[in-house]
């Protein structure tokens, strides 16, 4: 089955100094509705579920943080984690599968100083 690519908008940011070896606080919000399944419209009709299931973040193809989401989670999911910077920086990705096998990715290049 050929995978569907799903484009949302994304904001990743990183806090803290750019600075090897510092740990700084990566600031991760996908722009996704996260319908449940639950919830009917004005009309009564059911609107039909659509979630984000599985969020990766590899820094150098390494995986460093992983998410399964659910039902509970609210529309727009924000994460946050820690990280170390590595000496010679690298490539942060990020890749997210939705509950119908659609996926989508974004990079942010680190560079320390």
């Amino acid at each position: 089955m050929a995978t569907t690519a799903l484009q949302i908008p994304v904001r990743l940011t990183i806090a803290g100094a750019m600075r090897p070896n510092n740990e700084v606080e990566v600031r991760l919000m996908l722009g996704h509705d996260m319908e449940t399944g639950f919830r009917h419209d004005s009309s009564g009709v059911r609107v039909a579920k659509n979630i984000l299931e599985t969020i990766t973040v590899t820094l150098n193809q390494t995986l460093i943080f992983e998410a399964t989401l659910g039902t509970g989670m609210a529309a727009n999911p924000m994460l946050f984690f820690p990280l170390t910077l590595p000496p010679g920086g690298g490539t942060l990705t990020v890749t997210w599968i939705d509950d119908q096998g659609r996926s989508g990715s974004t990079r942010k290049l680190l560079v320390v100083e």
